[in-house]
């Protein structure tokens, strides 16, 4: 079927169920970033495939909600199809739509299985009177041909000498903050922190290593739910050494109702689904905040530093063969973004512990790294030439380790703009990556000032300067944020996230450079600062070397020795030369 055909029977149902708007958001149970094929639904219905974004169908409308990553990429995606593009911070909100589409008695449906109670209680909140149903799965009854299987993969332990810690230490710190917040039993939504607190990875979702389930912890008791088909006996072994109960999947719903009247349960709303709320006794008082465990695997532990060190330095290893091998053959004109794209991925896979990529790479030429989130494969893939800039944002998977960094080199003659822009993001990553703060500091304030030296010249960049980053889980972890939005959380030391700031101009070109880095006690006493984890050099190229301070200079000669020193080791005679070449001081 086509986007219309599609549209068309949604509409027939929601006029046999007598709903006015029916809402599809990007998410599946448990509110992952990335999605199982199968939860795709969003993009099912709509046809546009970026990563975040919100559908609304009414009997007469359709809109497609999402940021500005994905403006230009959802306004390709969406012509020749029923759906308008609102660009959010720009347009009409969804819930200014749906109170001008609905009349104020009206119904909205949408699937509570796929909707965090957090998003749901906002929406409740923002629309009044009208009647919203939550147990309305429409577009399964539509998508009824050609719609991918729930993942079936085998979950895995993950060693403890990777993750520092073992199961029964997790507990034991889970359930101190359980006591110390007066609280019985926690319940775990999100898949990573599943994966976290019990030591054990899957491949369930494409880029992270999680198995679909839930958790439910009590003062003295730990369950999972979870495809019993996905166990093999080292796994029940597992489990039942550490006391830990395995009750299939859906047996959740009946256990959320079992929970006794008056208990205190602790959970997650924006990773808690709207059907498992309504399961809860409504005797059962509830505290809400970010999960626990969340809180706890923000902090990396000295093993888990440790191992992300290798992880990295194996990264920069396969990131400068990858640089050596694009720059000798650009000027054959035989590379397009998705040859460079696999090509990467071959040189990663070439390192000890690597799974698979962490994200779909971003392998943009020209004027398509205009696009920060840009997909090569959804498109006609660029011809590398020996001129204008190249960006590169990608990542791996290690047992070891997740991770994630940008380049954007220089493969020819540049314009003058690209030149001053890729200064100013220069300027902007060094303000941050030297930066010193106070305990307490919240990410905005690395926010604020890595936009300092971009903002002056006027220009700015839609997204975030950084994210958290996972150890082998999600390349994006909570709940650490340096963004304009900021949050109350606060730099810890064992925090570990990326500095990225960027330039965009659409037509023209893109720049981003992006370093991962982790938070360490300062000898400045009081004091924390940033110590980095990537490795890799930074192309000097396109750098006006006026536009930069002699501390801006010093920091990019000592970044790129230690480059150099860390790198070497492990290169072939002509791969040195061109490290050698691409570290030397300015």
């Amino acid at each position: 079927m086509n986007i219309y055909e599609k549209v068309d029977q949604l509409r027939a149902l929601m006029r046999e169920y007598n709903i006015d708007a029916y809402l599809i958001p990007t998410s599946d149970p448990h509110q992952s970033e990335y999605l199982p094929d199968y939860y795709k639904t969003r993009e099912y219905i709509s046809g546009f495939t970026g990563s975040a974004g919100t559908a609304i169908v009414t009997l007469d409308k359709c809109g497609l909600w999402t940021d500005g990553r994905y403006f230009t990429q959802a306004e390709k995606e969406l012509t020749n199809s029923p759906f308008t593009l609102y660009r959010m911070g720009e347009d009409i909100d969804i819930y200014e739509f749906l109170n001008q589409e609905v009349s104020d008695f009206g119904r909205v449906g949408l699937d509570g299985k796929i909707m965090s109670l957090s998003a749901y209680s906002e929406l409740t909140e923002k629309l009044g009177e009208r009647l919203i149903r939550t147990d309305l799965d429409f577009i399964s009854e539509i998508w009824t041909k050609d719609r991918p299987s729930l993942p079936k993969q085998m979950a895995f332990i993950h060693d403890v000498k990777y993750s520092g810690q073992s199961v029964e230490e997790k507990l034991q710190i889970l359930r101190e903050m359980m006591r110390q917040r007066g609280v019985d039993y926690t319940f775990i939504g999100a898949l990573e922190d599943i994966a976290y607190l019990y030591n054990i990875r899957g491949q369930d979702i494409k880029s992270t290593p999680v198995v679909i389930s839930y958790a439910l912890i009590s003062k003295n008791e730990a369950y999972i739910y979870i495809d019993p088909k996905k166990l093999n006996e080292d796994l029940l072994n597992y489990f039942e050494e550490n006391q830990i109960q395995v009750y299939s999947y859906n047996a959740i719903y009946d256990k959320m109702q079992s929970i006794p009247g008056k208990s205190v349960l602790y959970l997650d709303p924006d990773r808690t689904n709207v059907l498992i709320y309504q399961k809860i006794n409504r005797n059962v008082r509830l505290k809400k905040g970010t999960n626990l465990t969340s809180l706890m695997k923000a902090l990396k532990n000295k093993t888990e530093i440790s191992n992300m060190h290798q992880a990295y330095l194996k990264d920069g290893v396969a990131l400068t063969n990858f640089f050596y091998w694009l720059e000798s053959g650009v000027k054959t004109g035989n590379i397009d973004e998705v040859m460079a794209s696999n090509r990467l991925l071959e040189f990663r896979k070439d390192q000890d512990l690597f799974l698979e990529d962490s994200f779909e790479t971003i392998s943009a030429y020209g004027a398509n790294a205009a696009m920060p989130h840009y997909d090569p494969h959804k498109g006609q893939a660029a011809t590398l030439k020996a001129k204008s800039l190249y960006l590169v944002d990608s990542g791996g998977q290690y047992l070891d380790g997740t991770t994630d960094i940008t380049r954007t080199l220089a493969l020819g003659d540049l314009t003058e703009d690209e030149k001053i822009h890729y200064t100013l993001v220069l300027k902007g990553h060094i303000a941050a990556m030297t930066a010193k703060f106070v305990k307490g500091t919240p990410g905005i304030y690395l926010d604020s000032i890595t936009r300092y030296p971009i903002n002056k010249a006027a220009l700015d960049f839609n997204h975030g300067t950084g994210h958290g980053i996972g150890f082998f889980l999600g390349v994006h972890e909570g709940p650490i944020s340096l963004s304009r939005k900021g949050t109350e959380v606060s730099m810890e030391p064992g925090m570990v996230f990326s500095i990225e700031p960027g330039i965009y101009i659409e037509g023209s070109h893109g720049i981003r450079i992006e370093n991962i880095v982790y938070v360490q006690e300062s000898i400045d006493e009081g004091y924390y600062e940033l110590e980095p984890l990537s490795y890799v050099p930074i192309d000097l190229r396109p750098v006006h070397r006026y536009m930069l301070e002699e501390w801006e200079v010093q920091w990019l000669n000592d970044y790129h020795k230690a480059c150099y020193d860390k790198l070497a080791p492990f290169l072939d005679e002509d791969t040195l030369a061109y490290l050698d070449m691409v570290t030397q001081a300015i």
